[in-house]
């Protein structure tokens, strides 16, 4: 271990030499290879690299989650060093995709203040009562983010995004000496977005911050350090494509050059042209009334972007499109499909219209291959229940092979990036031969080459005839082919 020179920041963590692979991966592929590393206190810094690269594995080393097959992590502590993962747990705290999908997957019923308080002991929930200091102190974070309404929610009825803010906080609240955020950003709308980043700021004289980003105009000024990794290796600047954003797209206008107004139908619009008409439709989730009274129509040749800040229902209004939400009594709702025509059964709008989003990912928790989920797309099931035909198995990897994720196809779907499994899930969803496609998020958790793909293929998949309803938080993530807008705002769809 290289001692500290006397001019030098303190030392947090050292790593010499290391290399891991996954737990449970029979074939010990290596995920992080011959890392040789030193954070220092103050010096904050960020991960860049492509999917799978190994960013999320290494913030998990950093935090004492997995230990290296080869080299040495060393925490310093008040102590001296520690090679104890314990020594890495107390003096740090991560918020990732993998935590907030954890909470989803168990699917606990407790409240937002008792997530928040569970920083005290470290641990994912509350088994002891909680401190007066600590209960004072949760409120005072959640204030400042303005997630104080929040606290008494069940975490089961918050939106992704209010469910991250709260993961945030109670990250925040612990005041680690090293603080790990893994996309941190993901799911947040810019509101809550400059709140965070603005609190983040008040943090940074007593946190050392470590971050993981896709996107660098997320990354704060303050966090200057970037240290860049491919294939699990740390390289120079120069080895890495740039990561620059997406150009921003702009909105498709109408033939008379005007921006779309949401409910507006084409010129040439006629009642068989109609593929969804919801009216009067309000929608309860947990016994609290979600949507309210939404009227809306989707035309043929309509795809639509919905906007709106975290918790206004987007994600309900997708997944009532879907069929896993359902309208209270006096709401009516008619469903067609391109293809079909108008749709009876439950079954059949499952079969033509398919949802990809961050809950369906983080709810999937069977054991299988990448090339399994994708097949499991054929029957929209979760899990595999029947061998699949040559003629099957070729559309699988063709589709792969378009999403250019050919590689991912013998990899166990808990072994991968966020990034990596999103992509997984459009090709889940395209093996159905989908005529509406539902995406919420789509692009989250994705590097910029692949949002530039994914962004891509949606206007080709609009050109062949599949309609997109589209939800993010982020305007350069609109695909093209968007011609029709709506906003959502406290459950009530309003015009932009």
């Amino acid at each position: 271990m290289n001692a500290d020179s006397p001019d030098a920041a303190p030392s947090l963590v050292t790593l010499e030499g290391v290399s891991l692979f996954l737990p449970g991966d029979p074939d010990q592929r290596p995920v992080l290879r011959d890392i040789d590393l030193t954070l220092r206190e103050g010096k904050h810094c960020a991960f860049i690299g492509p999917n799978g690269s190994g960013k999320s594995t290494l913030l998990r080393l950093l935090r004492g989650e997995l230990w290296p097959a080869r080299g040495s992590v060393f925490w310093h502590t008040a102590d001296g060093a520690e090679t104890s993962p314990l020594a890495g747990r107390s003096m740090s705290a991560l918020v990732s995709p993998a935590l907030q999908e954890n909470y989803q997957r168990q699917a606990w019923d407790i409240s937002g203040r008792d997530m928040l308080l569970t920083a005290g002991d470290d641990s994912p929930l509350l088994y002891s009562a909680p401190d007066a200091v600590w209960s004072v102190r949760a409120e005072a974070v959640a204030k400042r983010l303005s997630a104080d309404a929040l606290l008494d929610r069940s975490i089961a009825t918050l939106s992704q995004g209010q469910l991250r803010l709260l993961l945030l906080a109670r990250g925040l609240l612990r005041a680690p000496r090293l603080l790990l955020l893994d996309e941190c950003a993901n799911g947040l709308d810019a509101g809550m977005r400059a709140r965070f980043f603005d609190l983040l700021a008040e943090y940074m004289d007593f946190c050392t911050v470590v971050m993981t980003s896709h996107r660098p105009g997320l990354i704060p000024d303050w966090c200057a350090e970037r240290h860049y990794i491919k294939d699990g290796r740390l390289v120079s600047a120069r080895c890495i494509r740039s990561c620059a954003s997406v150009p921003r797209h702009a909105p498709a206008k109408d033939k008379d050059g005007s921006l779309p107004r949401p409910g507006r139908p084409k010129a040439d619009a006629v009642a068989g042209d109609m593929l969804l008409n919801l009216k009067n439709v309000t929608v309860f989730v947990e016994r609290n009334e979600v949507l309210h009274n939404i009227d809306w129509t989707v035309h043929r040749g309509e795809h639509w972007r919905i906007s709106g800040a975290n918790g206004s229902g987007k994600s309900t209004l997708l997944r009532l499109l879907a069929g896993d939400e359902f309208a209270a009594a006096g709401g009516e709702i008619t469903r067609c499909l391109p293809r079909r025509g108008v749709v009876r059964t439950m079954e059949q709008w499952r079969r033509g219209a398919r949802l990809v989003s961050d809950l369906s990912q983080a709810l999937y928790g069977y054991e299988l291959s990448g090339f399994e989920l994708v097949c499991s797309g054929f029957d929209n099931t979760i899990g595999i229940y029947r061998d699949f035909s040559t003629e099957e198995q070729k559309r699988v990897r063709a589709i792969l092979a378009q999403l250019h994720a050919s590689d991912l196809a013998n990899a166990s779907i808990r072994r991968l990036s966020s990034g990596q499994l999103r992509l997984l899930f459009l090709a889940r969803a395209l093996v159905g031969e989908p005529e509406i496609l539902l995406l919420d998020e789509p692009c989250s958790g994705l590097d910029a080459e692949s949002r530039r793909r994914y962004l891509n293929l949606l206007d080709n998949l609009a050109e062949s005839g599949i309609h997109l309803v589209f939800v993010s938080h982020f305007d350069e993530d609109a695909p093209l082919c968007i011609n029709r807008w709506a906003r959502m705002e406290n459950g009530y769809m309003l015009s932009p």
